[in-house]
């Protein structure tokens, strides 16, 4: 999918805007309200600045916040409602400064709290296509003090902002057909609560007091108990059955759906057969250049026109508009896009066949964008996802809203990858670029085509640092390392690729590279493993990196909301303090990094780092060749932001209710970090309050997970007992034991641990195989417990839980792979929910049993995880730094060192996708957009598999006995 991106490009009065517009429209209505001069008010103002909270300012009786993305304005000396009826009012970028004009005149007659988007930078990504479907469109949100007073303000902004353009709130009920107001029950000022999963999340309060969900729909979903005060919110409901557009299509099924409208497979019932229609809904993706997402659309149905008859594109069926929506219905093309064909068909032929389909599909693909620009067009977005492969293996073209000639003006969009730099870094409004930003988006797909992994290069920061064409030499020389296709077209992809867009191979070229490739590639060239130096490279520059980011502000004030590292998506709303996105998997890795140094102090020093064929370019600033944990310099460093954020960490959990128990977002891996805190720098108080927090554990509790749940609680359980020999843990983990054994559900020969369908949680009813939230993690607690309590029932149960995983399995070319679930789902390699977290357990059984089918099993999970290494994220929870753990295990358990070095290879990828932030060499998170900390989704869960790559060591996070041991009993 393309984006724009837009950020940092405002001229500098266009980021006061909308700011200047709302105190104006503020001071004239006060003024007009107290019959006084504008200016007099306005002056007059200041001298309630003294009672306005930090970092707001008084305006006309009203203190403004100005923040991002949202600049909130309250009346002086209000209070505002838990919850209630809010009204969100729409605008495009041309209407808002109107738009906000007319709404707060209004709201300063009836003096009514609200907030508004602070720039146009944030309304363009309110109404763009990456934006959440409940969350669209909400340029303005109204804080009404009672519904009566709601009422009557929906109507006067109803009437002041009608017939301006702006998009539909797909979370709201319009106020009246067409309206730029909408509304729906929701939290206005109850602050967000830590839940059950361990991310916050607001909630409503029943008349009977129950707590629920405040659920951001992407449809207007009220709570059953909220009578609505409009008079639209009584009209009935739509009624079901099949949608019917255009009088002539009824769709079967949704392909996707979007901020911007739906993708649909429909029944042609005028022309037979299927077709696909797309929607787009008035004015969302709107630009300061009038056009919006229905122009894009118009424009598509125009290229289907012009390149259909040439076999490029799909046939045009129809082209209407209905219920303010235009709807654009084409030709299905038989076939798969090839974002997924690949995936599916990898690794089910000979190097030898694959070899000669990739020539195959990348000569048609040259062909069509020969086609493309013959007719003096460029397509600008050029990537997997837009072209379909056909059953005869040929390629067509999908998705050519893009499209332009040279030259004409249009709005920079882009696939992150596939986009050329010139094609990022150029204006938001700019002449369409030439055919060299085909040139490198066709080297981009072709990449992808040969390797299976994404060509996304993180931006360096400082940009510049590196060269981007060693930078790329780099990734194609890790990936393409142990990969004959690869090898083979690695000199086409860096042609195409290049930097500079005159250096980029033209398609002559490419036509005559292509038809020069007809011989098989000779042998399968060795795979690029991680050396040494680069390990220490990668882990020191990421310790560095840690400490450097650590929030001074967050320090001063452990109470304030807020993360103690940069977090963004999903990890901005979860608990700070956790495993997965918080400080505890920091504290785990620091604990380490400082037990192994102290292990280290008589170690001999290695030579400086080597010069290798894959030199970074940036000057070695880590003293990374030192060969220990951390360089001598640093370890005082380490200690000093250990002590920082377990002082950190401990002072937040004492000021916040924490209801989740689990290991990775919950109290269980809290505990367990600051035990592993305070025994590293030797801080009883810390211990103490690891213990204290263990201690308080509940033994029984519904979700029977390691993530949120029991197991996880019985793992840090163990843990603490083989730590400090102390029977309460050991009583309180059997307590979780003889819970998880009444909750399991047997049938013959199996046992499934399900999360109960009426628990608070985003997981109930949720029933799956692997080791996050399902059998694999449950069933290595018991088999733990079982050989460290002498417990023969759960010991039975995890060989059960044994036969459960070993039945579910399925093989393809000697690696196994396990569904989510029972019921089906994803099949993948990972520990979440993969191969790698079953074969965790799998492997810990064999050891425990000698059982040679839990070996093999576990061995070709491993298969699984190598075969997959190439297009595998980064992180622990579902990357290559969780897989890489995996594959420590069996180096260490089955004494294979086979598996070390396909560790190193998982390394090797983690290299290849490094970033520079301000001189030092890092590995972005698990979204591969930006560098975030968290354990299992960020740096420090990949430092921990580096750490113990180079240095050795238990796996973290597991209970494991001493040495490895599985049978042996607890260290007291």
């Amino acid at each position: 999918m393309s984006k724009s991106m837009n950020e940092g490009e405002l001229p500098g009065g266009d980021r006061f805007l909308l700011g200047d517009v709302a105190r104006a429209a503020l001071a004239r209505t006060a003024a007009q309200a107290a019959g006084a001069p504008h200016a007099a008010v306005a002056d007059g103002a200041g001298s309630t600045a003294s009672r306005v909270s930090p970092g707001a300012e008084a305006v006309a009786g009203w203190e403004i916040r100005p923040g991002t993305p949202w600049t909130y304005v309250t009346p002086a000396g209000s209070a505002s409602r838990a919850q209630g009826w809010k009204l969100h009012v729409s605008a495009t970028p041309l209407s808002a400064p109107l738009v906000l004009t007319r709404v707060v005149e209004v709201l300063g007659r009836h003096r009514c709290a609200f907030k508004f988007a602070s720039d146009l930078e944030e309304l363009v990504r309110l109404i763009s296509r990456e934006t959440g479907r409940g969350s669209v469109g909400k340029f303005v949100t109204v804080y009404p003090p009672d519904d009566p007073t709601a009422v009557v303000i929906a109507e006067e902004l109803h009437a002041a902002t009608y017939a301006l353009p702006g998009p539909p709130v797909l979370s709201d009920r319009p106020y009246r057909p067409g309206s730029l107001v909408h509304y729906r029950y929701g939290v206005f000022s109850a602050p967000s609560e830590l839940g059950n999963d361990g991310t916050y999340a607001s909630r409503l309060t029943a008349p009977d007091g129950t707590r629920e969900l405040d659920q951001r729909n992407a449809w207007y979903s009220p709570p059953a108990w909220a009578t609505c005060p409009f008079e639209s919110g009584q009209a009935s409901a739509a009624p079901a059955g099949p949608v019917l557009l255009g009088d002539r299509f009824v769709v079967r099924r949704a392909i996707r759906h979007g901020a911007k409208g739906g993708v649909f497979l429909a029944e042609d019932r005028t022309g037979g057969g299927e077709v696909v229609v797309k929607q787009a809904r008035p004015h969302l993706c709107a630009s300061t250049d009038g056009r919006d997402v229905r122009d894009l659309l118009r424009h598509e149905a125009h290229m289907l026109e012009l390149f259909a008859p040439l076999g490029v594109t799909a046939r045009k069926v129809a082209f209407f508009e209905q219920d303010g929506n235009l709807f654009l219905a084409q030709e299905l093309l038989a076939g798969t896009v090839l974002s997924a064909w690949v995936g599916e068909q990898r690794h089910v032929t000979s190097d030898r066949d694959r070899y000669d389909t990739v020539l195959r599909l990348a000569r048609s693909l040259v062909a069509l964008v020969s086609t493309v620009h013959g007719q003096g067009y460029v397509l600008r977005d050029l990537t997997p996802n837009n072209i379909m492969v056909t059953p005869e293996l040929e390629c067509r073209l999908i998705d050519l809203e893009l499209a332009a000639v040279p030259g004409t003006p249009v709005q920079r969009n882009f696939t992150l990858g596939y986009a050329a730099p010139e094609q990022v870094s150029a204006p938001r409004h700019s002449p369409a670029p030439g055919a060299a930003v085909d040139l490198f988006a066709l080297g981009a797909t072709l990449y992808f085509l040969s390797t299976g992994s994404q060509p996304t290069l993180l931006e360096d920061r400082p940009l510049g640092a590196r060269s981007r064409d060693r930078r790329l030499e780099t990734l194609v020389s890790v990936v393409g390392a142990g990969d004959p296709v690869a090898t083979a077209l690695a000199p086409l992809l860096l042609g195409l690729m290049a930097e500079a867009p005159e250096r980029r191979w033209e398609l002559r070229r490419v036509e005559e590279f292509l038809a020069a490739a007809a011989a098989a590639p000779a042998g399968t060239p060795d795979a690029y493993r991680l050396g040494v130096p680069e390990q220490d490279r990668l882990l020191n520059d990421g310790i560095a990196h840690t400490l450097r980011t650590m929030s001074p502000e967050a320090l001063a004030d452990p109470g304030a909301r807020g993360s103690l590292w940069p977090t963004s998506g999903f990890g901005s709303n979860a608990d700070p303090c956790a495993v997965q996105y918080g400080s505890a998997g920091v504290l785990s890795l620091f604990a380490s990094v400082l037990e192994t140094s102290a292990l280290e102090t008589s170690a001999p020093e290695t030579s400086a780092l080597e010069t290798s064929a894959l030199e970074t370019s940036v000057p070695d600033t880590s003293e990374s060749g030192s060969g220990r944990a951390v360089p001598p310099a640093s370890r005082d460093e380490v200690r000093r932001g250990l002590r920082q954020a377990a002082d950190w960490t401990a002072r937040r959990l004492a000021n916040e209710h924490r209801p989740s128990p689990g290991l990775y977002f919950g109290r269980a891996g809290i505990a367990w970090s600051l035990y592993e805190a305070g025994r590293a720098l030797g801080d009883e108080a810390l211990r103490g309050a690891g213990v204290e927090t263990a201690l308080a554990l509940p033994v029984s509790w519904p979700n029977p997970d390691v993530c949120h749940g029991l197991a996880g609680t019985g793992l840090a359980l163990l843990h603490l007992f083989r730590a400090t020999g102390d029977t309460r843990f050991a009583d309180r983990a059997g307590e979780c034991a003889d819970t998880l054994l009444k909750a399991a559900r047997h049938t013959p020969g199996t046992v499934l641990w399900p999360v109960p369908d009426d628990f608070d949680s985003a997981l109930a009813g949720a029933v799956h195989y692997g080791f996050a939230h399902g059998v694999a993690g449950v069933a290595t607690f018991l088999l733990a417990a079982g050989t460290a309590l002498g417990r023969e029932d759960c010991l039975e149960t995890a060989v059960t839980a044994g036969e459960t995983l070993l039945a579910a399995a399925e093989y393809r070319d000697g690696a196994a792979w396990w569904p989510q679930s029972p019921d089906g789902g994803d099949r993948i390699p990972h520990w979440c929910s993969g191969s790698s977290g079953v074969g965790t357990f799998l492997l810990r059984l064999h050891a425990a049993t000698g059982d040679p089918r839990l070996r093999e099993a576990a061995e070709s999970a491993a298969r699984a995880v190598h075969a997959r290494r190439l297009v595998s994220g980064t992180a622990a929870c579902h990357g290559l730094a969780g897989d890489g753990q995996f594959l420590l295990d069996l180096a260490d358990l089955l004494d294979e060192p086979v598996y070390r070095e396909r560790a190193e290879e998982l390394a090797g990828v983690l290299w290849s996708r490094a970033v520079v932030r301000d001189g030092l060499l890092v590995v972005p998170d698990e979204e591969g957009t930006a560098v975030t900390i968290g354990w299992n989704t960020g740096l420090a869960g990949i430092l921990d598999f580096l750490h113990r790559l180079r240095h050795g060591g238990p796996r973290p996070w597991m209970a494991d006995a001493p040495g490895g041991d599985l049978r042996s009993g607890p260290v007291r």
